[in-house]
């Protein structure tokens, strides 16, 4: 019948969809790498809440993202 048939949540991810599923999650990861580095430099307090909110943003995506 094809892998179109039936559930499409038992179907297979499209190569397009893995590729963006994977470039996010790669994106993400960076960008948590980067927010922790500018944390480390940071002297303003505002700024530092700010930065652990995108990290933590950032681990509970790629969390999510990888539980599928």
């Amino acid at each position: 019948m094809g892998i179109l048939s039936g559930n499409p949540t038992e179907q297979p991810m499209h190569y397009g969809e893995v590729f963006g599923a994977w470039t996010f999650l790669t994106t993400t990861k960076g960008l948590i790498a980067g927010h922790q580095t500018m944390l480390n430099h940071a002297g303003d307090e505002d700024l530092k809440k700010l930065l652990e909110e995108a990290i933590q943003g950032g681990h509970q995506e790629s969390k999510q993202l990888r539980l599928y």
